[in-house]
This record gives structure tokens, C-alpha cells and sequence, in this order.
């Protein structure tokens, strides 16, 4: 029965559990507030104000308000803490990661020499954290739904001869672990429960994120045309590993008393995208600003295991560790393009208050074949995308800064973010947007800078470990995150 199985992108399209989806899209199409303390004190609201390194992840023409060469460097200590409410039962998390928000240098030039209306112009080169995937969650709690018949019902009319090689990350575990039975006379698989409820607990850690690697290019015009350009290299890296266990509450007239499924998955790739943007001044006080995100072209790599153990009445079935079934896909991405506008006022040249409008068309995501569709035998994701755009919205995410000199040298912040939830209300997710609260405090002297903020991050979401379909298999968590970011900068 057993069979060393390594999965292609020839196997993979065969309708396996743990292909790509819309997930994938939204996971990879959607970025945080990460960047600099002063950035992050106000909630990334700094699209007109710019002469900030993180503010080109916005509005690179905002770059062009450097008037002096600047190397950033950000620290950044990220706690979250995650609830989990599943069938009435309420479930605790936490985890802490630590990492480097910012790295880079502007490099200004002055150039008014030329007598054109160009007074500087600037070369940014460095890297910014888009997202942090490091979280830990978990639900427990009890359901008459089992994970065992999900894999049962997908097996159905194969033989058990075969099972391991079409159904290797489920159905295969299940019956070779004697988690479920075959009737031959029907061609179904029963899984070896009772008619009683299940006792669930699963624990969901990820890892990684999104790091995106900038060169960028801006001019000043007469101090008040401002525009620019910046290439975005951008690095991703999931790595998802998470344990389901099923107890048995009633084992009468049945051998199996638990089993403990495991899958582990990491994705790694590398896209690129481009940014345009410019910013005009129509007087001292008031400043505007528009630019556009090109979509993200990625090239993405998958690769996964699973396994599964049973307890039973007279011992424990594992599948040897040789044969425990592998996969591996590559793949294309397109993440949706955005468009930014941006407002700021100057408060009697002692602080400014900003205000960021971005819009995101999730609904545009794709799946792309390896290749990018040249390939007219490769899967073409068609289901998929049709999903991609029948989840997902297109949304406005706003977000507000203030900044304030209170004493010489010295300046307070604070920031506001709205972030409207990506899908589509009529599919029933969960719909109250998740929202961002910051602050912090800067103190500037002669060429150096140093920043500290907090940020607070309320992401609601939910979650099904299978078959969402029936609402007994659903997860809701809320998560809190208190991000710390300290900043130096030096001017020169």
C-alpha cells in the first residue's frame, strides 16, 4: 500500500485538497503599516508630507522633498495576541517576533545649478517590511463534524489500491492509519466514528512575510511640483505548519480513539512592481498628492507535506516517515494594482495633519500558470480566479496622521487607519473592518533623528478547518497587535 509520493504540477491539478486558491491571492495581495516610527506613529498616513525613507512605499515623488542625503535604519518588536471563539468555547494565543522594519538610504543632489526649475533630485536604495505572517491561533471545542469525513467523501469510488496515489494527503493517511474503512459493495469510505460529537483542537502557527527591496528616482521642481518613480523588488515567504486532533467523547463499538492530523506548507518567490507618483504644492499650507502601484508580478514556488497518526483501542498507526507524501508547485501571481491619493495641511509650520485615500481592487487577483499562461497545457487557475472575483471587492482604506512640535526639537504623533474588510458582503464573511491606532514621539537635533512609536493593529477574520459549508465548522478570531518601532536617522 505504502508509495513514496512526490506530487508535480502534472499530479497537482487532479483536485487535491491543498491547491492553490483565493486565500493564496489575498494573502500575498495585502500589506501592512510597516515602515519607519515616524511613519508608523501616524498609520502610514504620509503620501503629501514625504521626506520620510518609508513614505516611497506610498508616493515616491513624496522623496523629492529630501533636501539633504538621509540614511534610516528601523527596529521593530511586533506582540500579538489572538482569541479564537469556536462552538462557544474560547481560546487563547500569543506570540512575539522581532524584526527589521526599514533599512535604506536618499541619497539628494542638488541640481539648480542648471538654471531649469529642477532644484534637487534624489536616489532612494533600501527595504521595507510590507507584512508580518507570525501568528498563532488556535480553537477547540466540541462538533459532530469530523475531519475524518471530509477525507471519506473524498475518496468515494476510488479503489483502496489507488487511494494512495489520488487522495495521498488525506484520504491515503486516513485509511492507512485505519481511520476509516472501505465497503466495497458501495465504493464509499467510512470513517470509524460514532454518532456522537467530536472534541476538536487545532493549533495554527505561520511564519514569515513580505519584504519589498525599493530603488527609486524623484525630482524637485520649484519646490512645488514633486515627482517620481521607484522599482519595487518584493520577497515573499509563508511557511504555515498546523496539528488537528480529533478525540473520540463516545467510543462504543468502534477501535479508533484519536487522531492527530498534521500539514506543513512554505511558499517562497520573488515579484516586482513599479510606482509613479507626484505631489504638487498650490500654496505653503496645502499639499496634494496622487500615485499609482502597478500590480505585483510574482513568481511563486509551493511545498507541502502532511501526515497523520490514529490512536486506537490496541495501539497507535503512523505512516513511516519515507512515505510520508510531499508536494511541490510552481506558479504565478498578479496581485490587484492600487491608486493613492493624499492630503495634507501645515499647522503654523510647527506640525501638519495627513490624510490617505487607497484604492485596492482584491477582485482583480490572479493565479497565473508558471510561465504566465504560455503554456496552454498547464492548469490555467480558471475556477480559481472565478472565485478570486466572486469573494472579493474592491475597497477605500483611509488613513489619517498628525504630527506636532511641542517643544524645540520635539514632536508628538498620532495616526488613525480604517480598513474596510475585502469581501464581498453577500458570501457572509465577516464584515467589521479592521482598524489601526498609533502614536509616538520624535526628538530631531542638528543631523540626527530618533523616533519611537506604538501601534496597535484590531484584525477580525474567520476561519474553517474544513467543509465551510456548515457554520459548526466555523472559527472566529480577533487578534491585537502591539507593534514598538524605534528609528535612527542621520542626515549628511
Amino acid at each position: 500500500m505504502y508509495k513514496r509520493i512526490l506530487i508535480t504540477s502534472a499530479l497537482l491539478i487532479g483536485g487535491l485538497v491543498y491547491a492553490q486558491n483565493e486565500n493564496d491571492v489575498l494573502r500575498y495581495s495585502t500589506t501592512d503599516i510597516y515602515g519607519s516610527a515616524r511613519f508608523e506613529a501616524m498609520a502610514g498616513s504620509f503620501g503629501a508630507l514625504g521626506a520620510d525613507f518609508s513614505a516611497i512605499q506610498i508616493n515616491p515623488a513624496s522623496m523629492g522633498r529630501f533636501s539633504s542625503s538621509q540614511f534610516s535604519f528601523s527596529f521593530n518588536n511586533t506582540v500579538v495576541q489572538t482569541t479564537g471563539l469556536y462552538n462557544g468555547v474560547r481560546s487563547e494565543s500569543q506570540n512575539n517576533s522581532f524584526n527589521i522594519s526599514n533599512a535604506g538610504v536618499v541619497l539628494s543632489t542638488d541640481i539648480s545649478a542648471k538654471n531649469d526649475g529642477r532644484l534637487f533630485n534624489q536616489i532612494t536604495i533600501g527595504y521595507t517590511r510590507l507584512k508580518n505572517f507570525d501568528y498563532n491561533r488556535r480553537y477547540e471545542g466540541q462538533n459532530f463534524y469530523s475531519l475524518l469525513d471530509v477525507f471519506a467523501n473524498i475518496g468515494y469510488g476510488i479503489d483502496p489500491e489507488n487511494i494512495y496515489d489520488q487522495r495521498p494527503f488525506t484520504t491515503g493517511l486516513a485509511y492507512d492509519t485505519y481511520a476509516v474503512d472501505f465497503d466495497p459493495m458501495t465504493g464509499e469510505y467510512i470513517s470509524r466514528l460514532t454518532p456522537g460529537d467530536m472534541y476538536h483542537n487545532r493549533e495554527i502557527n505561520t511564519a514569515g512575510g513580505i519584504g519589498e527591496f525599493h530603488i527609486g528616482y524623484s525630482e524637485n521642481y520649484m519646490n512645488k511640483l514633486y515627482y517620481g518613480a521607484s522599482l519595487g523588488i518584493r520577497r515573499f515567504n509563508y511557511e504555515e505548519n498546523y496539528i488537528h486532533t480529533e478525540t473520540l467523547l463516545d467510543t462504543t463499538g468502534v477501535s479508533l480513539r484519536s487522531f492527530d492530523y498534521t500539514y506543513n506548507q512554505s511558499t517562497t518567490g520573488t515579484g516586482y512592481n513599479l510606482k509613479l507618483g507626484f505631489l504638487y504644492l498650490p500654496s505653503d499650507f496645502f499639499r496634494v498628492g496622487l500615485a499609482f502601484e502597478s500590480p505585483t508580478i510574482a513568481g511563486l514556488e509551493d511545498n507541502w507535506r502532511a501526515n497523520m497518526t490514529a490512536t486506537h483501542d490496541y495501539g497507535i498507526e503512523s505512516i513511516p516517515e519515507k512515505f510520508v507524501p510531499e508536494g511541490q508547485f510552481d506558479y504565478q501571481l498578479k496581485t490587484p494594482m492600487k491608486i493613492r491619493g493624499s492630503f495634507a495641511y501645515i499647522l503654523n509650520y510647527r506640525g501638519a495633519i495627513n490624510v490617505d485615500l487607497e484604492m485596492a481592487r482584491f477582485n482583480a487577483g490572479r493565479l497565473r500558470p508558471e510561465g504566465g499562461g504560455f503554456n496552454t497545457q498547464a492548469y490555467n487557475f480558471e475556477l480559481e480566479n472565478k472565485e478570486v472575483q466572486s469573494q472579493f471587492r474592491t475597497v477605500l482604506n483611509t488613513r489619517i496622521g498628525i504630527e506636532y512640535m511641542i517643544l524645540k526639537d520635539i514632536f508628538v504623533r498620532a495616526g488613525y487607519a480604517l480598513l474596510p474588510q475585502p469581501y464581498q458582503k453577500s458570501i457572509g464573511n465577516i464584515d467589521k473592518p479592521n482598524q489601526t491606532f498609533s502614536g509616538g514621539l520624535g526628538w530631531n537635533k542638528n543631523n540626527i533623528n530618533l523616533d519611537l512609536s506604538y501601534r496597535q493593529v484590531q484584525l477580525n477574520s474567520e476561519y474553517y478547518a474544513f467543509d465551510p459549508s456548515k457554520a459548526e465548522n466555523r472559527t472566529e478570531f480577533r487578534s491585537i497587535l502591539h507593534n514598538i518601532v524605534l528609528t535612527f536617522n542621520l542626515k549628511f
